[in-house]
């Protein structure tokens, strides 16, 4: 399904109601008949989760060939660091005035994972800082590696953070213990009354590193027990 090489086997999940899919618009979808090796690129522009999805495709030889109704497709797509491969029917298309295909949601998938570590997306209160700025911020998603987080930004206050600055980050990891981690800084981008920051965790932390990875086998488990049932 791609050339990256990872140490995680891709995991396969079926749910009854279908695999739910983080389609955006926008997003680019690899398109293939099964057992051809020509591919197209299609563009996401509408969905109904669990329902059926919409993909604007490029006006190129063979592309009608895609379009019949009830054909099967192979589909792959890359969304925050993971590789989705599923199948799909046509359910209906229109040639003109762009050829459009209404496609069946998937009710399986294959996940490949890019990054080196599994990303959990979560909502962790948490504190950032260092010697010249403080901030009390959300960890929106985090692995063994490194987080990101995202900070309220006000119109009076300032935030003395640039890429590379070293840091010293809080994380609640439940009702009744915090614990405290070195990171570094790796992007750090304003988006409207919020920024997103992103931080490497220190790997010489050792003491730190062994907490770090025994709450990450917890959420580890949990959100795979989450993707299972729901």
């Amino acid at each position: 399904m791609s050339d990256t090489q990872d140490d995680t086997p891709p995991v396969r999940t079926k749910r009854n109601l279908g695999m739910f899919v983080a389609f955006k618009t926008g997003q680019s979808v690899m398109v293939q008949v099964p057992l051809e090796n020509q591919r197209y690129w299609g563009r996401v522009i509408g969905s109904e989760p669990y329902e059926f999805f919409i993909l604007t495709m490029p006006v190129v030889p063979g592309i009608t060939r895609l379009a019949a109704p009830g054909a099967t497709l192979t589909l792959r797509m890359e969304n925050e660091g993971e590789v989705f491969g599923f199948s799909c029917k046509v359910i209906s298309t229109t040639l003109k005035p762009q050829p459009l295909l209404i496609l069946s949601y998937p009710t399986t998938t294959e996940r490949l994972q890019l990054r080196r570590h599994r990303r959990i997306k979560c909502l962790i209160p948490s504190r950032l800082e260092n010697d010249s700025f403080r901030s009390s911020v959300f960890i929106v998603d985090i692995s063994r590696g490194g987080c990101k987080l995202i900070m309220e930004v006000f119109k009076d206050k300032s935030v003395n953070l640039m890429v590379g600055d070293r840091v010293d980050l809080g994380v609640v990891l439940d009702s009744t213990s915090d614990f405290q981690c070195r990171a570094t800084v790796v992007s750090n981008v304003e988006a409207g009354y919020a920024r997103f920051i992103g931080a490497s965790f220190d790997p010489d932390d050792a003491a730190n590193q062994k907490i770090l990875n025994a709450f990450m086998d917890r959420l580890e488990i949990i959100d795979s027990l989450v993707e299972q049932h729901l």
